[in-house]
């Protein structure tokens, strides 16, 4: 039995903490338990990792207060060490890693209260001139317990609170707050006796409660929900039932429904062709670990590989883990899995409230699901027996955790999978750059789907040179008129159409035409982006919104223009130019709470002639009936500060031209550029994504980028403009006076990020690049990260692997 144990608490130190265990709980403290332990003025939730045997020398330590897992571990121990190897990979605080692993809403925590101090007679006497600290000492007195802060008598001054505590008349003290999400229960009832024989209304009339009880004899405990279905306003009766002693109540866990009751009709399995077969046959023989790059065209039945896959692994009564970049993907591929596997499938996205996550989170550790399909955040999903982790459309961006933990989903499901012995498989139609060359590194084996599933072939892809197009009557060129008449005659078919920018609102940006200046947000270094519907100018990335001011506030003058363009104003454009068609919008702005699942399903009964949208659209939607992609401004993603702006770009518009022709009729993409003679748009012509991968990987080695070097971005941010430079610098200094210890490494930087200032925090960084990854962590640890004496406002953010550099 341990009388001591190593806990790490979920705060922002990258240190560990020991405990004693106190007699009665040392023969129930494991491993991977929760436990409520004091820590400094609160009580905290802590995550055991190891169990000691002796304290660290010259500590007298605090007891845990209590175990909060009472039946198993939060965490086995198999899953306790994967974290732990994430936050030291990631260079993280291994308490706030194991917090974002457990379902959010659960953890028990403290709140600052005060409770009666030692010097009570001075208390008194003072309460005779201090009404407030007198109120305190009779609510304090009454209650007998400690009062929580906010709840203090007389709202007080925090300098009179901290007299108080100094003299003794009261001390700190912290009150245990539950965790807001809790299971869930319903009432049950039981029939007790036999139903009275002969009726007992008037007039022989059986009486509603009896019919009531006559049903419940001989079906045991049945819920509350249940009784109503069949006997709609009944809870009064049921009252009368339990006065009169026919029934028994009780309480019956249940599982909030993610699915909201929708049922979905069983799928028959297509038959195969011989790339799918082949790629089936071989994942399904791997024994151990193996990665493996699934690199199909899109629409070549990459899913279906999955679900046969995944089918036999349930066979050997094993289990599976979906992975999906957002939640954009998971209504159609979780009713595909759904219609394949039946209700044996959690789900485990944003979108989910956090009593449904919890329910989901609970149901697979039990085992009772087997299959979990979720976002980024669902690598830690604790399933029993995993049989194989799939990660579709790997190369997306939203794997990568942009804030907390930067973790990225695909490289931990490899990492999970070398762990657990299992078969992991990236499946992609444009796979990152890192995937590709690990396939030449014979990291991952590489299966190829060259052609559709359906037989159907790629569409054609056409680039429209702005420059020179004939320009509409209206001198619109923003949708030209090739893109014009495609699209009528798409209508005129009968068939539908995708309009794509990756930019939503109405007008990207609003411009003085008297002055120059452009509406800013105060908070960001950002234009505000025009939403004509909301009637609002709007921030995206603090979400500060203002209405749109009759005057220019720079000059004062009333010249104010909406300029750029946005998904609203496109689809506003289109109305105009089709009057008669069905139009919608798909982004961010559209897709909330159930918007998404009604646009994609509109889509799919053909309800709906032209969609616009931005790249929720590109996100694995199979609309047979969809013949005809328009891109309106390939050039924008192209020119991002980012050395993976082109790779970024290619895949998302080689994403987007697949959603075309998927069916039996052929497909059509447009392209809009101002400079078709780019080489990365030339290659989408001729469907030739391994063309543009080789150049761009030429690229990258010639410069030392990723995949070819490690990189480590180092951010400083803070409200003080002059604090976050003079940060920056000295972290700088601290790296390049030890350069000549650290063969290989390179310095960018530092300089202002290139988005500058975001909610109010003004932001600096450098790129640190190397052959190897202990060079970076040399490097690192030379730097005065954690210094206590820095300016409080100062935030240092460590970006292992960086995916985003704005």
């Amino acid at each position: 039995m341990a009388e001591f144990v190593e806990l790490a608490i979920p705060i922002p130190l990258r240190t560990t903490f020991s405990y004693a265990v106190s007699l009665h709980l040392r023969p129930h403290i494991r491993p991977g338990q929760r436990v409520l332990v004091p820590f400094a003025n609160r009580k905290l939730i802590g995550y055991v990792l190891t169990c000691l045997d002796e304290p660290p020398d010259g500590i007298k330590l605090k007891s845990i207060i209590r175990i909060v897992d009472a039946e198993t571990p939060t965490f086995t121990e198999s899953m306790l060490a994967f974290v732990r190897w994430i936050a030291e990979y990631y260079l993280a605080p291994l308490g706030e890693v194991l917090k974002s692993a457990h379902p959010a809403g659960t953890n028990t925590k403290s709140i600052p209260a005060l409770a009666l101090g030692p010097n009570q007679e001075a208390a008194e006497f003072a309460a005779a001139v201090d009404l407030d600290l007198a109120s305190l000492l009779v609510e304090l007195t009454e209650k007998k317990r400690p009062i929580a802060l906010s709840e203090v008598p007389g709202a007080p001054s925090r300098s009179a609170i901290n007299g108080w505590v100094e003299s003794g008349f009261v001390e700190r003290d912290a009150l245990e707050q539950r965790g807001r999400i809790a299971v869930k229960k319903t009432k049950t009832y039981k029939a007790v006796g036999p139903a009275p024989k002969e009726p007992r209304g008037r007039g022989g009339r059986v009486l509603r409660r009896d019919e009531i009880h006559g049903w419940l004899i001989g079906q045991g405990d049945v819920m509350r929900d249940d009784i109503e279905r069949q006997f709609p306003k009944c809870r009064q009766h049921l009252k009368q039932l339990l006065t009169e002693g026919h029934l028994v109540e009780g309480d019956k866990e249940v599982y909030r429904d993610p699915f909201m009751g929708r049922a979905v009709t069983p799928d028959q399995p297509p038959h195969l062709n011989p790339a799918q077969r082949k790629a089936v046959d071989l994942i399904s023989e791997t024994t151990g670990y193996c990665g493996y790059l699934l690199y199909g065209v899109t629409g070549s039945g990459k899913t279906e590989v999955y679900l046969r896959v995944i089918s036999r692994v349930l066979k050997a009564g094993l289990g599976a883990l979906v992975l999906v970049p957002e939640i954009a993907l998971t209504p159609q591929l979780v009713e595909r899995f759904r219609a394949r596997f039946g209700d044996h499938i959690a789900v485990l996205h944003s979108a989910l409230t956090d009593g449904e996550r919890f329910d989901q989170w609970r149901q697979i550790k039990r085992g009772e699901l087997n299959i979990v399909i979720g976002a980024r955040s669902a690598i830690f999903a604790p399933i029993n027996d995993l049989g194989v982790i799939v990660v579709d459309e790997e190369h997306d961006s939203s794997y990568k955790q942009g804030d907390g933990l930067r973790y990225h989903a695909r490289d931990m499901a490899l990492i999970r999978g070398n762990r657990e012995q299992i078969p992991v498989i990236l499946g992609s139609a444009t796979p990152s750059l890192e995937s590709i060359f690990n396939v030449q590194q014979n990291k991952l084996t590489r299966l190829n789907l060259p052609s559709r599933a359906t037989g159907s072939r790629l569409p054609t892809v056409e680039l429209i040179d702005l420059s020179t197009a004939r320009a509409p009557d209206d001198g619109d060129r923003f949708l030209s008129q090739p893109v014009r008449d495609a699209l009528s005659d798409t209508l005129r078919k009968g068939e539908q159409s995708i309009v794509f920018l990756n930019r939503r609102g109405f007008s990207s940006f609003v411009q003085c035409t008297a002055c120059g200046d452009v509406i800013e947000c105060h908070r960001c270094a950002i234009s505000m982006t025009w939403h004509k519907h909301r009637r609002l100018l709007s921030c995206h990335y603090c979400n500060a919104a203002r209405p749109l001011p009759e005057q220019c506030p720079s000059c004062q003058k009333p010249e104010l223009e909406l300029l750029g363009r946005g998904t609203e104003k496109v689809e506003d454009r289109i109305m105009a130019l089709f009057p008669n068609a069905r139009v919608q919008r798909l982004d961010r702005d559209t897709s909330a709470g159930r918007g998404l699942q009604t646009i994609v399903g509109k889509m799919q009964t053909q309800e709906i002639d032209i969609l616009v949208g931005t790249q929720m659209v590109t996100k694995g939607h199979d609309f047979p009936n969809v013949t005809l992609v328009c891109v309106l401004d390939a050039d924008a993603g192209l020119n991002f500060p980012d050395f993976r702006a082109g790779e970024r770009t290619i895949q998302l518009l080689t994403q987007v031209a697949g959603r075309a022709g998927r069916g039996q009729k052929a497909g059509r993409v447009l392209i809009q550029t101002w400079d078709p003679a780019q080489p990365s748009l030339a290659t989408l012509k001729t469907h030739d994504y391994a063309q543009f991968c080789d150049e761009e990987l030429k690229l990258r080695a010639l410069v030392g980028y990723p995949p070819y070097e490690y990189a480590l971005t180092v951010r400083v941010d803070a409200r003080n403009a002059g604090h976050a430079e003079r940060a920056i610098r000295v972290f700088e200094k601290e790296v390049s006076s030890q350069k000549q210890s650290l063969p290989g490494l390179s310095l960018r930087g530092p300089a202002p990020a290139a988005l500058e200032r975001i909610k109010g925090r003004t932001r600096w960084a450098f790129l640190l690049t190397a052959k190897t990854r202990q060079t970076l962590r040399k490097a690192l640890s030379l730097m005065s990260i954690e210094d206590p004496k820095r300016p409080k406002d100062i935030r240092v953010i460590i970006d292992v692997d960086p995916h985003d550099m704005l």
